[in-house]
């Protein structure tokens, strides 16, 4: 089996300054005023580098876009904790699974020469384990809602002995109960 060679990446020269220079070239990028040709010239004339405006272009692409999918992680993680906050009876296994899944739907759509590095399999794996949590998940809440239903029947039970002889108080009963069964139905409802 002959291992596929992998053709270098188009800014992977940038990858390699020092970290000092990186960060100094990183905040010229900053700079509206500054052009890659002038990082190139700066690149060149003080650190006797050689790098093609293409790979600081390229480079500069993949810091905006990394920049902004941070930014727009960081805007949707607000907007979830802002929406539990408001609503303190949601299910917060929910919301983080909300959270991940997205995060990770996200990072497969936009990655590019990242999914490239990533085998597929993984981010598949990872997918599926997200998606056996939120069936765990979903099972545990079935199983909550039989034992309550159970618990409601044998309440049910105790109490139609206990009023056996008072016809009135048991017609009472019976409705009282359909209201509170009822009542956590709803519930039920409104937290998924």
């Amino acid at each position: 089996m002959t291992e596929k060679v992998r053709k270098p990446r188009s800014d992977s020269k940038m990858y390699q300054l020092p970290k000092d220079v990186l960060d100094q070239v990183n905040d010229m990028l900053l700079n509206e005023n500054m052009k890659y040709s002038d990082i190139q010239y700066w690149l060149e004339t003080e650190h006797n580098m050689k790098i093609s405006l293409s790979s600081i272009s390229n480079y500069a692409v993949k810091i905006y876009q990394a920049a902004q999918r941070i930014s727009d992680d960081l805007e949707r993680t607000k907007f979830f904790v802002d929406y539990i906050g408001d609503k303190s009876e949601l299910d917060a296994s929910k919301a983080t699974t909300a959270i991940l899944k997205s995060g990770l739907l996200q990072k497969i759509a936009t990655a590019e020469e990242e999914f490239n590095e990533m085998p597929v399999e993984k981010a598949g794996r990872l997918l599926v384990e997200l998606n056996r949590s939120e069936i765990a998940r979903e099972r545990l809440e079935l199983d909550y809602k039989k034992k309550t239903e159970l618990a409601f029947e044998e309440l049910e039970t105790r109490m139609y002995k206990l009023i056996k002889g008072y016809p009135e108080l048991r017609e009472k009963l019976v409705e009282v109960l359909k209201e509170a069964k009822q009542k956590w139905l709803e519930q039920q409802e409104e937290l998924k």
